[in-house]
């Protein structure tokens, strides 16, 4: 009986990487330790806003090992995503959970991309119906942790990619899509 009520009620999600997807990459494949090399991918705003309005969670899903290598601390992340939050928040875009994985690769935990335990943890924690929803990233490490958790998996490249459902150029393009094939808002 439980679990019948739990299944009406749960709610789909776009699960979205960060660097790459929300804010541009810095080159060299550093990291954003600061606010200030934090800048949003040109479309974000927008498709964040028709994700919005079609009724999904929108829930970051990040892999931060800067922290773990002493780049940053779990503070300097909580700056930059307080200052992303206050700028979505300037047109009601808000993120609704935000979900992140300090660990190097070698430690092996069930947190970091390409394991699902983010998105697993985030759908335990916001009763999420994963059938519904959609995780969106730019590196086969968010696709094979979206295939593990059962969603469908956006891959955000300029090149076709197989091992993704879904392929766009950028995360604008897949927000139109999901807009023109009408999906409706759920109540």
């Amino acid at each position: 009986m439980e679990e019948s009520s739990r299944t009406l009620t749960a709610k789909r999600a776009i699960f979205l990487d960060r660097d790459g997807v929300i804010n541009v990459k810095l080159p060299g494949s550093r990291y954003v330790t600061h606010v200030g090399e934090f800048e949003f991918v040109s479309g974000v705003r927008r498709a964040l806003a028709i994700f919005k309005r079609l009724g999904f969670l929108l829930v970051l899903i990040t892999n931060q090992r800067g922290i773990a290598r002493g780049f940053m601390t779990g503070k300097d992340l909580e700056t930059i995503h307080d200052h992303m939050q206050m700028e979505l928040e300037k047109n009601k875009t808000v993120l609704d959970a935000i979900y992140y994985c300090p660990h190097e690769e070698f430690e092996k935990c069930s947190c970091r991309k390409p394991e699902p335990g983010m998105l697993l943890a985030a759908s335990l924690d916001l009763n999420i119906d994963r059938s519904v929803s959609f995780m969106v990233g730019d590196s086969s490490t968010d696709v094979l942790a979206g295939k593990s958790a059962g969603v469908t998996t956006v891959l955000i490249s300029e090149e076709p990619d197989e091992s993704a459902d879904l392929v766009f150029s950028s995360l604008l393009d897949f927000a139109r899509y999901l807009d023109h094939n009408a999906l409706s808002p759920v109540e």
